[in-house]
């Protein structure tokens, strides 16, 4: 089948000046063609859609998020919804994120393999929902406030129980490995600043799934955490909060991916603890907070690779809000509307490695789009706005209409 969408304004995703005119053509699943009006012919037996006054972007990409997680004040109510509520829950929000025009996300940590259930029963076509790489369970060692977000962590002790671990989750179909290389805020006990798994147990993890060329990453809030991960291989930072200088020039050095995650900490702090977040959440949230912002100016001046990622689910951190954290970029005068896009399009690709196939709009590539109302150059902050997501392509099929 071969669809074509004429006359918007195209951004690519790559941050080159956007194409007016243009013209989108997919065939089946992949792009057949990109142009302008002008100089494209296209089959006349093509599906054709007049998006003229229009703005097209790739599909977006959320790097980080907790697919069963809902966004509850006190997260650890969370593990008193009955697993398959919670379950057909997380497929429901999956379809609220499709729609807000986020046809890939990677999912890390889940309760009990429920990531995995909701993964199969979109790829079987059982319902909508983006394309999902799921991680499993976190492994982390024995440490305080794990037991907080019961069966969402597997606890190893030394590289060979930290192979083990992987393993299992492998086994069980990860795309992607997820360790705690530092505490956590959310745990309670859990100090964000102190290293948790040493480099040879991290090592162990990424060992693993290199043998299956499946990247690793790590949460990692303090900076020896973050320095631990990077020298065990990992793809990936997740947070890189208390990143110190020589933490950013190894990240900017080896090329490693920072997830800032801004949206955690500013939605904790906007609630507060009268919202029902949990007040050891809210203390380490505004402890660590303004670090965030700081460490992510100093990391983007150094040139460390950024891709967006939101840890949707967390309090108020809901599924389908995903693009609060590229507005966050913006208005905190981090990036410009172009550079913020690109964090959630090129740039995811590349972070979880499928920048072959993903995140810009260039013949060849997988045909996932979102037809927009407005220009996200001018305003990134409509993109949270659901009236504006016009049409939602994954896979070169229309997911909305």
């Amino acid at each position: 089948m071969i669809t074509s969408l004429e006359g918007a304004t195209l951004i690519d995703g790559t941050g080159r000046p956007p194409l007016r005119n243009a013209v989108l053509v997919f065939e089946d699943n992949r792009i057949a063609d990109v142009g302008t009006g002008n100089d494209m012919k296209i089959p006349e037996d093509a599906l054709v859609f007049d998006v003229a006054d229009k703005y097209i972007i790739p599909g977006l990409i959320d790097c980080h998020i907790h697919l069963d997680l809902h966004g509850m004040a006190d997260t650890f109510q969370e593990n008193l919804v009955e697993e398959k509520l919670r379950t057909i829950r997380s497929a429901k929000e999956m379809e609220d994120t499709l729609h807000a025009g986020y046809t890939t996300v990677r999912s890390l940590g889940s309760v009990n393999h429920i990531d995995f259930a909701v993964k199969k029963a979109i790829e079987e076509g059982l319902i909508n929902g983006p394309r999902i790489l799921t991680s499993g369970k976190i492994i982390c060692m024995t440490s305080a406030g794990s037991e907080y977000f019961e069966g969402m962590y597997r606890v190893a002790d030394g590289a060979d129980e930290a192979r083990k671990a992987a393993r299992e989750q492998l086994k069980a179909g990860a795309d992607v490995l997820k360790v705690m290389a530092t505490g956590a805020i959310m745990n309670p006990g859990g100090v964000p600043g102190a290293p948790q798994l040493n480099v040879e147990e991290i090592q162990a993890v990424v060992e693993e799934g290199a043998k299956l060329d499946i990247k690793t990453a790590a949460h990692a809030h303090g900076a020896q955490g973050i320095k631990n991960a990077i020298r065990a291989g990992v793809a990936t930072i997740e947070h890189g909060t208390m990143a110190d200088d020589e933490a950013i020039a190894l990240m900017a050095e080896k090329n490693i991916y920072l997830i800032p995650t801004l949206s955690v900490d500013d939605l904790i702090i906007r609630a507060g603890a009268q919202s029902g977040v949990a007040a050891f959440m809210v203390e380490k949230a505004i402890n660590i907070g303004e670090k965030r912002s700081k460490v992510f100016r100093k990391a983007i001046a150094a040139g460390v690779p950024i891709a967006m990622g939101t840890d949707a689910g967390t309090p108020f951190n809901y599924h389908g809000k995903n693009s609060l954290e590229v507005k966050l970029y913006v208005d905190r005068a981090l990036m410009t509307p172009q550079e913020a896009l690109q964090t959630a399009t090129l740039n995811g690709a590349e972070a979880i490695g499928l920048a072959d196939s993903l995140g810009t709009l260039e013949k060849g590539k997988i045909a996932d789009c979102v037809v927009l109302s407005q220009n996200p150059l001018e305003d990134i902050g409509c993109l949270l706005d659901v009236e504006n997501i016009h049409m939602v392509f994954k896979d070169g099929v229309l997911m909305n209409n």
